[in-house]
């Protein structure tokens, strides 16, 4: 099924639990639209975040190597060997991308019978859930990691805006719900989800390699 195109406000008003709502970071990332300003958005807001993020650019292959917590596993769309999942959908994606171009990864530990389940790793908010977007970069299978977001506990929220703030300089949007910082390449971008008053989530983007979700051959030809 394809993924409809909505505006912002229409996104944040559907706005639903997972993975509803990491569909809500990727309509917010890739669609946002701000007016030129002063605010920079650039790699530092990753380190800052958490130190052992990947960065921008980072080819799959590599971040499937990165520090986790002990008994944690990256895992992505599509992965064979993957373990059995308590929520088989949760790599699931309502759209007609091809997982072969564009790949979707979150980090996982051992759960309950019913298998593992989504974790959270170390971060400035607190415990939060990490979500990776991988785009095909050339062709022959080599992925680049294209956006960053993490969800945390509603109350990180003020921590990481300020220190975000002091980094990057004023958002060019404020508000109590949807902060947006930008320049030539990053963008970084935190919201709340009216669905999950308790939560917010933080994504950085790469803009030149989000361009490539819009390239011919990204969709499934059955659409």
């Amino acid at each position: 099924m394809a993924m409809p195109c909505h505006t912002d406000r229409e996104v944040i008003k559907k706005g639903n639990a997972m993975p509803a709502r990491f569909w809500l970071a990727t309509m917010l990332v890739f669609s946002a639209t701000v007016l030129p300003g002063e605010a920079l958005a650039d790699q530092r807001a990753l380190s800052a975040l958490a130190p052992s993020l990947p960065s921008l650019g980072s080819r799959l292959e590599d971040v499937r190597t990165m520090a986790l917590p002990e008994g944690l596993r990256l895992i992505c769309e599509a992965d064979e060997g993957t373990p059995k999942l308590a929520d088989p959908q949760l790599l699931k994606r309502h759209n007609s991308r091809d997982p072969s171009r564009v790949k979707f990864c979150t980090i996982i530990a051992p759960g309950s019978e019913a298998g593992w389940e989504l974790a959270s790793i170390p971060s400035l908010a607190g415990p939060a859930r990490l979500w990776l977007l991988f785009v095909e970069q050339g062709g022959g299978g080599r992925h680049r990691l294209a956006r960053v977001s993490l969800w945390a506990h509603r109350d990180g929220w003020d921590k990481v805006a300020s220190t975000l703030t002091d980094l990057l300089g004023q958002p060019d949007a404020g508000g109590d719900s949807l902060l947006i910082w930008e320049d030539e390449q990053h963008e970084t971008l935190m919201f709340l989800d009216p669905k999950s008053p308790d939560e917010f989530a933080v994504a950085v983007a790469d803009l030149r390699l989000r361009k490539l979700l819009k390239s011919p051959g990204l969709s499934n030809r059955s659409d």
